[in-house]
């Protein structure tokens, strides 16, 4: 077995709900409420949102 690549970060990709702005958070910034559902801050909007689970797409960072 070989390592091609070393992972380093994981983020999550999704659009704000209100606002419609294509956002990117790490874990720790999408804080779970229960019922697969996360809530988190937009930037751009400005107010607080809940987002489903199924609306996250998962991003890995991979050392170059």
């Amino acid at each position: 077995m070989k390592i091609v690549s070393v992972a380093i970060q994981r983020l999550y990709q999704f659009n704000c709900p209100n606002c419609g702005s294509k956002l990117e958070a790490e874990s720790q910034e999408l804080v779970d409420v229960g019922g697969k559902i996360s809530r988190f801050f937009c930037p751009v909007c400005q107010k607080e949102c809940y987002i489903t689970w199924s609306e996250l797409r998962k991003k890995t960072v991979y050392e170059n």
